[in-house]
């Protein structure tokens, strides 16, 4: 991304920033997002073509700031922060991630509905979303718990974890299987055996 995200936007910035998420995601609901185009994305948000490509190297650089969008409403940063202060157990913290993105998949839900019926699961852009939530997990794991009691490789604990949470999500609002909060934590905890 070609804006800097790591300093406070100026109003205009956020302005436009914001207008080119809400865009895209109007789009996502609407039609797959390989029949989105950087035109209509720009004709959409009002902006000129200059201003799209002084933020963003392609459209797929705007979905990326929109996923980073969503781990800033879960907080993403504070799970990272708070999980080693606290010397929470893995499962703790895993909780705590579970029930923020839990929390997020309610709350879009119906956008999630709108995407996931103009995008297939194996769509370049569900996967995007998908590797997305995987590598933010696994960071979570490489950097926050401590698994050194335990014999086996660190990666594949965290490919693990990252999947088996991914598969209670999908479960929960891709099939609509209606799994309360409490139910996914079931899952989730049978079948990770913690």
């Amino acid at each position: 991304m070609k804006y800097d995200l790591t300093k406070k936007p100026t109003r205009g910035a956020q302005r436009t920033l914001t207008a080119f998420s809400t865009t895209m995601y109007q789009l996502l609901s609407q039609k797959a997002f390989e029949q989105i185009s950087v035109n209509e994305i720009c004709e959409l948000s009002n902006f000129p073509r200059a201003t799209f490509y002084n933020y963003f190297d392609d459209k797929y650089d705007l979905v990326n700031y929109c996923w980073y969008i969503l781990t800033q409403e879960i907080h993403l940063d504070d799970v990272k922060k708070i999980t080693p202060d606290l010397n929470l157990t893995p499962k703790q913290a895993l909780s705590i991630f579970f029930d923020r993105v839990y929390q997020l998949f309610t709350t879009h839900s119906q956008l999630l509905t709108n995407i996931l019926k103009n995008n297939s699961l194996n769509s370049p852009m569900v996967l995007n979303f998908t590797d997305f939530v995987r590598a933010n997990m696994r960071e979570i794991i490489h950097n926050c718990l401590d698994f050194s009691a335990v014999p086996v490789p660190l990666d594949l604990i965290a490919d693990h974890y990252s999947n088996t949470v991914l598969l209670v999500l999908e479960w929960t609002f891709v099939r609509r299987a209606d799994v309360t909060l409490a139910e996914a934590h079931q899952y989730l905890e049978y079948l990770l055996k913690y």
